[in-house]
């Protein structure tokens, strides 16, 4: 995706450059300049004692019905580490008390007909409390399952897939 097809008409004053839409977006009547860079997100790979992954079954599009790492976009003023805390929270009822770093994967999140450009973070954690989880937000379901054995079509984006295959490829760790 080219960022700077998103705009045609300047979002300030309304003009339309002449010429190709460039990256940054510059608008030559009011001098906008306008940089495309990602939104964040993060998404953990939850383990539990038996080294099974807790996965969530998304409620809603993009990727309705398909299997996710809990996480999701990073808000104004917080680290990735509060939104992964946050996000775990609000999703399946969980606390994290500890995680490490996995990867980093770009992804395209397409949400009504916008597609917005995305750096996922992931992170490794393990649940304790695995008995208190629980679908709340965005989720209509939780499943546990070892992560060499999750069939990637099911997983809901690209982004995911890879964290999962970095994973595997570290044995586990």
């Amino acid at each position: 995706m080219e960022p700077c097809q998103l705009f045609q008409f300047c979002p300030r004053c309304g003009q339309q450059p002449p010429g190709a839409p460039t990256a940054p977006f510059r608008c030559p009547a009011c001098g906008l300049v306008l940089y495309f860079n990602p939104a964040v997100a993060v998404g953990v790979i939850l383990l539990g004692p038996d080294e099974r992954a807790l996965l969530v079954r998304r409620a809603h599009e993009p990727a309705k019905g398909k299997l996710g790492l809990p996480g999701g976009f990073v808000d104004f003023g917080e680290t990735a580490e509060e939104a992964l805390r946050r996000e775990v929270r609000e999703e399946v009822s969980l606390e994290l008390a500890s995680f490490e770093f996995l990867c980093s994967a770009v992804n395209a999140y397409c949400y009504r007909d916008v597609t917005y450009p995305v750096l996922d973070l992931f992170f490794v954690a393990r649940a304790e409390a695995v008995g208190r989880a629980a679908p709340l937000d965005g989720v209509a379901g939780l499943c546990w399952l070892r992560p060499a054995e999750i069939n990637l079509d099911e997983i809901a984006f690209p982004s995911m897939r890879q964290a999962l295959r970095v994973f595997n490829a570290r044995g586990g760790k």
